[in-house]
């Protein structure tokens, strides 16, 4: 019971549907996974679902992303000292089942290790940024282990703001020549810097993925006044409520005290209140990080406890 739990909440994570998208539930346009559910197919980029306020571990999940952006240094440096990295974690009763989430740089041309299969309740889990001004134009194409491509390349926008968070089964459900058990790769191409995250689900647990960037490294764009732009660190995902929490690491490496601030975004781009260190907001502000010190951003209970 506790595994079949972690598959449905596991996958369940992956399958935030948009207004438009829960549409085709029912329609035969999702793929059935092993425990009956079906999942989205077409991307968060029409009809988006408003932002949404995550003060407890009630409903959910609610996901999003997270923009770290350093303010001030009060001594020579820059904000080169800037260490940015997450926890993302899932708890049930005394369990919980975590993986460290790496900043991956915006990429153009980024390679993805695919393996999924039905019996064994294996699938990956794709989500994807795009922190411009404009739409970002994807391309996604898989390829056998022999390198051959299989299947047509799936082509869609990701709006300005916009995180989609999908299954491959999913992704690439209405490809009948795309088998459900496949182990290969996901390539994945823009015409403009999006950041990538990919996890691995194998019944309850699950794991980050490295994304091989192919295309020069970019950084973040500015998303609005002082938010982003040169030595921001952007976190492609963010996941709150239904068990789901994530916590922020931040690290200064430098010789000085390092000023951040963190904000919050939901799927659609608008910002999102989150509940972390027993404050509830979208953006925190007059971070200051010491020299060599450590800052934590964690859903933590009355008591002062984080889930992790």
């Amino acid at each position: 019971m506790r595994t079949m739990m972690g598959i449905i909440l596991g996958l369940g994570l992956f399958s935030t549907l948009s207004t438009g998208e829960a549409e085709n539930i029912g329609k035969g346009t999702g793929r059935s996974g092993e425990n009956g559910a079906h999942f989205s197919v077409t991307p968060n980029v029409t009809s988006p679902a408003p932002a949404k306020s995550v003060d407890d571990d009630g409903d959910g999940p609610v996901r999003g992303w997270a923009l770290v952006t350093p303010l001030a240094v009060t001594t020579s440096g820059g904000s080169t000292g800037l260490v940015v990295f997450a926890t993302f974690g899932l708890k049930r009763g005394q369990e919980t089942a975590q993986a460290g989430l790496l900043p991956s740089a915006l990429t153009t041309n980024s390679l993805l290790f695919v393996s999924t299969n039905g019996k064994l309740s294996r699938n990956i889990g794709v989500g994807i940024v795009n922190p411009n001004s404009a739409a970002a134009n994807l391309t996604m194409t898989l390829h056998g282990e022999d390198g051959a491509i299989i299947g047509t390349p799936k082509h869609f926008p990701l709006l300005s703001g916009h995180q989609t968070a999908q299954l491959v089964t999913s992704l690439f459900a209405d490809r009948p020549e795309v088998p459900h058990d496949f182990t290969g790769t996901l390539n994945v191409t823009s015409d403009l810097p999006v950041s990538l995250i990919g996890l691995r689900f194998r019944g309850s647990n699950f794991s980050t993925l490295p994304v091989t960037n192919l295309s020069t490294l970019a950084g973040a764009p500015t998303y609005g006044a002082g938010i982003g732009g040169p030595g921001a660190v952007l976190i492609p995902d963010f996941a709150a409520g239904g068990g789901w929490a994530t916590e922020l690491v931040v690290i200064n490496t430098g010789s000085g005290p390092l000023t951040v601030r963190a904000d919050f975004f939901a799927q659609d781009g608008t910002a999102m209140t989150v509940r972390l260190n027993g404050e509830s907001k979208n953006t925190f502000t007059g971070l200051v990080i010491p020299a060599g010190g450590v800052l934590e951003l964690a859903p933590k209970n009355n008591a002062g406890h984080s889930p992790f």
